[in-house]
């Protein structure tokens, strides 16, 4: 394992967090940069599963 994959990093989204205009942007962002994000169901992040209440 090296150091970066032992980073947890830092997360865009957390659990009840709304999400905004400005986190779709960014999580949009990210993936073109070429960032790796972790624990997405979609990889791809093509998409968002979000739970109603």
């Amino acid at each position: 394992m090296t150091k970066e994959q032992a980073l947890p990093g830092i997360p865009i989204l957390a659990p009840g967090e709304r999400i905004t205009a400005d986190i779709v942007n960014y999580i949009q962002y990210a993936k073109e940069k070429g960032c790796s994000l972790t624990g997405p169901q979609d990889m791809e992040i093509a998409r968002l599963n979000v739970v109603k209440k």
